[in-house]
């Protein structure tokens, strides 16, 4: 090898050892980077805690309880009386649970209320309804127009036909028979009347009727079909004197009256029944237009409609209590163990009882359950992530290793070729001496 290739030779080696100390220095750093990240990962492991097992006893309280025959008594307080009363020591504060009926309401999100097209609109006004010898019935409007309804008996008009199907429907019974149906033509349109109603009105010759005709009828909310209801149950009319009573301004008294005597007045017309999670609730047509005219997408009316107004009346358990001057006695154990309210001349035995929360201890339950899993998948993460740096880091060891080598090797073909250029030179300077 020539003087000039062998110093090429060297330079070239140089450089290329310069360059492995350098990717030697990356891959150092890149360690050092990544054992930081597996310190903090177990940092991390270490400021988790492990989630606590809820106690029962954190749930658990001491209760004292009566019965007076009829209810069951819960004393939920007691506190010394200010001044000294030889009858009275205490005053406490008991409880007891009692089932008390009540009307409710409620707001249906997004009721997604379907309305028919046909055969669906109301005429609720204080008419006087005429049975005519043959059997027609002739209504007078309070304005004095009239109009004669006639019995439905021999349908061959295609047109009567199909307007009836869709009434029957609309109504929600489309097994009934065409003798309970009246009605009379206008244009192309009829309109119908259940003769009940008509025969009902007659009978108190002053009253509200309904009259179908084409201006939107409630059929269904969501997948539940409605019911209008025509005559009302006992248990029906119950629900509906619980609900006016105890909801001031409900729709459902502008159809339900309730009367001071405890009777009722119901047009035959305007509540409807639906069916929601196995339970029945009462709806107004007020309240189902309102909910099905007002969509925030016009274009799309069962689509985002404003809530809907549903009730019912139900037995509710509800807390009452009480407080008052009691006399409170202990035992030899130190507990109470009768008391005597100053309205109340019977002494009841006290019971004297530990009760868990049981409701609350399964909701911390859950939560511990939640806790511990959240805990277990934080750190399986954190093995996941320390097992893939750790494969990083053995990478990058591997790569360090050939890098180390590679260097050795550089530097014993070096030496190899500084021993070629300093016998070259050594030579030169030979031939120069001589």
């Amino acid at each position: 090898m020539g003087m000039a290739a062998s110093q090429a030779r060297y330079i070239q080696l140089t450089a290329r050892k310069s360059n492995c100390e350098y990717e030697g220095q990356q891959i150092n750093q890149a360690r050092t980077n990544l054992a930081n990240e597996v310190a903090g990962l177990f940092n991390r492991m270490l400021d988790l805690e492990l989630p606590e097992v809820p106690s029962t006893a954190d749930y658990t309280t001491e209760q004292y309880s009566y019965s007076d025959g009829k209810n069951d008594y819960y004393i939920d307080s007691w506190s010394q009386t200010s001044s000294y009363d030889d009858n009275y020591n205490y005053v406490v504060t008991s409880h007891y649970i009692r089932d008390i009926f009540k009307g409710t309401e409620k707001k249906l999100a997004d009721p997604q209320v379907q309305v028919a097209n046909t055969y669906s609109g109301y005429v609720n006004e204080q008419v006087t309804v005429q049975v005519n010898q043959d059997n027609s019935y002739t209504v007078t409007n309070q304005d004095g127009t009239t109009v004669s309804y006639n019995r439905i008996i021999d349908v061959q008009d295609t047109t009567l036909e199909e307007q009836l199907e869709k009434f029957k429907e609309a109504i929600g019974n489309p097994d009934l028979s065409n003798d309970n149906i009246a009605g009379y033509q206008e244009g192309n349109t009829w309109h119908f009347a259940l003769t009940q109603e008509l025969d009902n009105v007659a009978g108190e010759m002053s009253d509200a009727y309904s009259d179908y005709a084409e201006t939107g009828f409630p059929t269904y909310v969501g997948n539940n079909r409605l019911t209008e209801l025509t005559t009302l149950t006992e248990d029906q009319a119950t629900e509906l004197s619980q609900i006016v009573q105890d909801i001031t301004g409900s729709n459902i008294s502008n159809y339900f009256t309730l009367n001071s005597d405890g009777s009722y007045s119901y047009s035959g017309a305007g509540i409807y029944t639906f069916n929601l999670n196995g339970e029945t609730y009462f709806t107004t047509y007020d309240d189902l237009m309102n909910s099905y005219n007002n969509s925030y997408l016009p274009d799309s009316p069962i689509d985002n409609q404003s809530p809907l107004y549903y009730y019912r009346a139900s037995y509710v358990p509800t807390k009452i209590t009480n407080t008052g001057n009691a006399l409170l006695e202990t035992d030899e154990s130190g507990r109470f163990s009768s008391v005597r309210f100053d309205n109340d001349a019977n002494v009841y035995t006290l019971n004297y009882e530990t009760v868990t929360d049981d409701a609350a201890y399964e909701n911390a339950m859950n939560e511990y359950r939640h806790a511990v899993e959240v805990y277990e998948k934080t750190i399986n993460d954190i093995n996941a992530l320390t097992s893939t740096i750790q494969k990083e880091d053995q990478q990058l060891e591997l790569k360090l290793e050939q890098l180390d080598t590679e260097q050795a090797a550089i530097s014993t073909e070096m030496e190899s070729v500084k021993k070629v250029i300093d016998d070259s030179v050594e030579k030169i300077f030979k031939t120069f001496q001589s």
